[in-house]
């Protein structure tokens, strides 16, 4: 198969913000076989930045030469096009499906999407636009949902990528068959009431449950201050802590789930500029 060259004509037919890189086109490791799935990663790059891992992922190093990917995935939900030949991403795995052990660098797309990946920082942007890039891909190759893995299930036990999605890589499969389907994708950035604001955290052992209800499933645990993006806040059960009280909990999608109002940096119990829901 010629090299990837619609790469960025199919993101943007699907609405999807796009930067190509210049050369990417005749960038690779030699060219591309048929393509049979899409491969998913996280940088583990700097905190700062919209797309700071753009050298590294683009140019190697001593380690592992470039390109590393065929595209990446910035904090704003832009992608930018890095590659349509041969990407070294994959490494040692598998085999899975009609990929062969070792060998699927030929075979997948593989996407950088930027985060720290040792503790939940994607951004809403990114929640919307890495599930819609990938089904718009598959779209193109004619692959179904099942055809988006992580780099963790390629090669478990040795990669964690991509980490602290919200719903793991199941619920990312999920998004991308409800947009293959033309169902409606759960919501990820504004929550029922629409809108939200941008906070952090404070405290440690700052537990994220699956619903506003202190016996509901404990999803995530922050030890140290994050930054969070709250969609919708809902009164549950009533939190006391550090002298404080509140019945209102904050949804933060990319948890993947709630926390209580006390452990969000602001003096007031309902959040400003989150809608309820």
């Amino acid at each position: 198969m010629p090299n990837l060259i619609w790469l960025a004509d199919v993101l943007r037919k699907d609405g999807l913000a796009v930067q190509e890189d210049p050369g990417w086109q005749s960038r690779g490791h030699g060219e591309m076989a048929d393509i049979r799935g899409v491969l998913l990663h996280h940088t583990g790059g700097p905190a700062q930045g919209n797309y700071p891992s753009l050298h590294i992922v683009r140019d190697g190093d001593a380690s592992l030469a470039g390109p590393r990917a065929h595209l990446g995935l910035a904090r704003d939900g832009s992608w930018i096009v890095i590659a349509a030949g041969m990407a070294w991403h994959a490494g040692k795995g598998g085999p899975w499906a009609n990929v062969p052990k070792d060998d699927a660098n030929p075979y997948m797309i593989g996407i950088e999407a930027e985060s720290v990946g040792t503790r939940p920082d994607w951004t809403p942007q990114q929640l919307d636009s890495y599930p819609r890039g990938v089904a718009a891909l598959l779209r193109h190759a004619n692959l179904p949902a099942e055809k988006a893995i992580g780099h963790k299930e390629w090669a478990p036990g040795r990669k964690p990528d991509p980490a602290f999605w919200p719903g793991d890589m199941d619920g990312f499969r999920a998004s991308v068959r409800g947009i293959l389907e033309g169902a409606p994708v759960p919501p990820s950035g504004p929550g029922p009431g629409g809108g939200g604001a941008d906070f952090s955290t404070w405290g440690k052992q700052v537990r994220v449950h699956k619903e506003a209800q202190l016996a509901s499933e404990v999803v995530n645990t922050l030890n140290v201050p994050t930054p969070v993006h709250v969609d919708f806040q809902r009164r549950g059960d009533l939190v006391n802590a550090d002298g404080f009280s509140n019945p209102w909990w904050a949804h933060v999608p990319a948890l993947g789930g709630f926390l209580s109002n006390i452990y969000i940096d602001t003096p007031q119990a309902f959040l400003p500029n989150v809608p309820e829901g």
